[in-house]
């Protein structure tokens, strides 16, 4: 994947307010662009991760995280 292709998923991965959109989005990806977007994102250990667990923790790393706060901030 190019960075430019990286920098685009990221920027969408920001627009989405459901874990569900993001794995819709992440799932058909090669495992190889997965991993280059897990590298971006700058999260470690995921070489090792199979495809379904890597598409879960990229969708923590970006959506969930941010679902998460937004949820501590109304609080």
């Amino acid at each position: 994947m190019t960075s430019r292709g990286v920098t685009d998923a990221v920027d969408r991965l920001a627009t989405m307010t459901s874990r569900a959109d993001g794995t819709a989005y992440l799932s058909p990806w090669p495992l190889r662009d997965l991993r280059d977007l897990a590298t971006e994102l700058g999260l470690r250990g995921v070489a090792g991760l199979r495809k379904a667990d890597l598409v879960e923790r990229l969708v923590e790393h970006t959506i969930g995280y941010r679902l998460t706060s937004s949820a501590l901030r109304r609080r």
